[in-house]
Order: C-alpha cells, then sequence, then structure tokens
C-alpha cells in the first residue's frame, strides 16, 4: 500500500529551534503570490483588450485586400477567450494559495497547529513531542510555474500524517542532510529515511558519526565483509594508487526511449537539410548563415547522442569517491565525495523518474549514481562501496 504524506504549502520554510518558544508559518510566500497575480492580471487584460478587435481593426481591410486565401489555424476568439480563462484561473489560484495556511507554535514540549483551509472554519490541534516518531527526509517532486523542482521536506513524523509537523522545506539542496540532522538531534528523536528495502531509522546520538564508524559500533561491517559476485554489466579495475568500477553498456530507461525517437525524427530532418542543401542555399538571402545554423544543429545532436549513450565509472582514490560520466572518448567528473565525510550510502528512489538510484550522502549534500540501473545492480554497487570504505 502506498504510504500517505501530508501536503505541505510552503516552498521555503524554517522552524527555528534555537529558542523556546518558537512559531513558523507554513503558507506560500507572497514572493511567489504577488507576480502570479500580475501575471494572471496581464494575460486577462490582454484577452479582454484582444477580444475587442483592439488588434484586429484593420485586419479585415488587409485581409480583403490580399489575394493569400489561408486562413488562421486558431481563431482569434478561441485565443481571446483561452487567454481570459487561463488568465483568470491563475488569479483565482494564486488568491487560493494565500488563503490556506498551517501556523506552527511549539513551546519545547507541545505544538499548536491552526489550519485555515479554503473553506471552513480553522482547524486546530495540540501534541505532544512525545508522541511523534522520528524526524523524516524525503524529496517531492513539484511544478514551480513553468519549472520542475525537487523540493526537499524535513518533517517530524506521526502515526497520523495529518499531524505530521513541517520543520524545513526548501528547493535547494545544499546543506539539507546537515539540517536534516539538526533538528533531529535538538528534539533527541531518531532520522527516518525511506530506501528500497523499507524505512531506515538512525538514533540522533549516532549522527555525528561517518559512515565507517557507524558500522562498526554497531557491528553492521560484518554484513559488508564480503561482496556478492559482480554483474556481468560492470568492469573491475584494481591499480597500485585507485580502483576502478565501470558500467560496460549504457541503461536506458523510458525517458531514454522517448529522446531517441526525439534524435531519430531530428536526425532525419537534419539529414533531408543537407540532401537538398543546394536548393535551400540558393533560396536563403545569406549562406554563412545557414551553415552557422547547420553546424549548430550537428554539434546539438552529437552532444544529445554523447549524453544518450554514456556510462558511468566509479574511481576510489585517495579517500575520494569521484563519480564520473563517460562518453565514448571523454570523460566529465560528475561528482566527488571524502570517504570521511560520507554519512551513508543508500539506494533511494527519485521522485523526477519514480526509479532508484544510489546516494551517497555526506555533510555537504548528495551525489548519485546509476540513475537509470536496475535496482538489483545499485544494490550490488552499495555493498561494494561499503566494502570499500571499510578498507
Amino acid at each position: 500500500m502506498k504510504q500517505k504524506f501530508p501536503k505541505h504549502l510552503s516552498y521555503n520554510y524554517k522552524l527555528n529551534l534555537d529558542d523556546f518558544p518558537t512559531k513558523a508559518n507554513d503558507r506560500l510566500s507572497l514572493r511567489v503570490i504577488i507576480p502570479a497575480i500580475l501575471i494572471g492580471l496581464m494575460m486577462l487584460l490582454l484577452g479582454v483588450f484582444e477580444l475587442n478587435n483592439a488588434l484586429y481593426a484593420g485586419a479585415e481591410t488587409v485581409y480583403k485586400t490580399t489575394k493569400v486565401l489561408h486562413q488562421p489555424l486558431i481563431g482569434h476568439l478561441v485565443a481571446d477567450y483561452a487567454f481570459i480563462i487561463i488568465g483568470l484561473g491563475i488569479v483565482a489560484g494564486a488568491i487560493i494559495a494565500h488563503i490556506r495556511y498551517k501556523k506552527i507554535y511549539f513551546n519545547g514540549r507541545i505544538f499548536d497547529v491552526d489550519f485555515k483551509g479554503v473553506f471552513g472554519e480553522v482547524e486546530m490541534f495540540s501534541e505532544n513531542l512525545r508522541n511523534y516518531r522520528g524526524v523524516r527526509m524525503r524529496v517531492e517532486f513539484c511544478q514551480f510555474g513553468i519549472l520542475t523542482k525537487n523540493k526537499y521536506i524535513i518533517e517530524l513524523e506521526h502515526i497520523d500524517p495529518d499531524k505530521t509537523i513541517p520543520l524545513y522545506i526548501s528547493t535547494n539542496s545544499i546543506g539539507v542532510f546537515d539540517i536534516w540532522h539538526y533538528y533531529a538531534k535538538r528534539l533527541e528523536k531518531p532520522t527516518i529515511m525511506d530506501t528500497d528495502e523499507g524505512l531506515k531509522v538512525i538514533d540522533s546520538w549516532d549522527l555525528n558519526k561517518s559512515l565507517k564508524n557507524y558500522l562498526v559500533t554497531t557491528g553492521k561491517a560484518s554484513d559488508y565483509a564480503v561482496v556478492p559476485q559482480m554483474p556481468k554489466v560492470f568492469k573491475y579495475i584494481q591499480r597500485s594508487d585507485k580502483t576502478v568500477l565501470v558500467s560496460k553498456k549504457s541503461f536506458w530507461d523510458a525517458i531514454s526511449s522517448i529522446a531517441a525517437i526525439w534524435l531519430a525524427v531530428y536526425s532525419a530532418a537534419l539529414f533531408l537539410v543537407f540532401y537538398n542543401y543546394p536548393q535551400i542555399a540558393k533560396t536563403t538571402h545569406s549562406v554563412w548563415l545557414l551553415n552557422i545554423g547547420l553546424a549548430i544543429a550537428v554539434l546539438l545532436l552529437v552532444f544529445c547522442l554523447l549524453w544518450l549513450f554514456r556510462k558511468e565509472k566509479i574511481v576510489i582514490k585517495d579517500k575520494r569517491i569521484i563519480l564520473i560520466y563517460k562518453f565514448i572518448f571523454l570523460s566529465r567528473k560528475n561528482a566527488e565525495v571524502d570517504i570521511e565525510a560520507l554519512k551513508d550510502i543508500e539506494v533511494m528512489r527519485s521522485p523526477v523518474t519514480n526509479r532508484y538510484y544510489l546516494a551517497l550522502i555526506s555533510q555537504y549534500g548528495v551525489a548519485s549514481f546509476g540513475a537509470k540501473m536496475p535496482l538489483e545492480s545499485l544494490r550490488w554497487v552499495k555493498k561494494f562501496l561499503i566494502h570499500e570504505v571499510l578498507k
């Protein structure tokens, strides 16, 4: 059964626990509301403006004198009403988002929460800190205007999702794990994290330990003394100064397949342009601009193909784990993690693709590996890396 998570309202929220009593508002910021209302009003006024034929006053005369009989695909009335409806929708949505809020008060022992929905009275509840199970960190995929972002949420979890308290919400991942550990230690609660194997709980007194120290002191190091047989999709290289793990092939997912279809259509169109280049060159006013455009189009195709067929590589050297993208003959460093700063290595689910990836969690952030790899391959890489860390 899919787990139910509470819906928090803000994109930028923090409950300060340095001093008590403390309070915070889980509410969409006016920095988002006001621009949304202004954009909605602009679209609404533009639709009304065009609906009164302000931009089409002399259009009929022009159309009558021209010999071109083509009609536009979409009539201007349809476009005008679409602008008006979309504009009204943006304004209404922004106002509704501003009406809704959660006000959280905390005196160090009791949480008091006031919730105001779109309709009805303000709902209130009080809950003692001891009734909460732990501090969860999760990532939620969200649409932020025309952009898609990850929303990093740290919350104090209750068995009743409606009583879960937001502690920190941001679309910026920098330092989020330090913040997560701060709340867990301040509230003296364990951290909670969803992994491929279920819920993982770490007590607050273990949060200052590195991954190696934690595994040794808790007696879990023996679980990684022997690494299972390496899957055939990987190649292992051991040298005097470094250890290298390389994927032998490129891994694809549904998005890769869609990209491949798009690239095939793009390549076919580019081939037709080159095939008919003499005819196209005769009709253009500037041949050098045409050539520059074609060069850019070819470079874009090459770049997309390299990215689509990229492989991933891990290099362990000088107490560092280096994650590398390999593009046929080229390589690019994706991330670098200090082994001493490693807090955890876990297989986690991506909210963007709904697939798993390997997360190397340090006090500075998270580095990801194998976003397109099968789950079993990721589990093997996790055991391999932890085995190398414990050496």
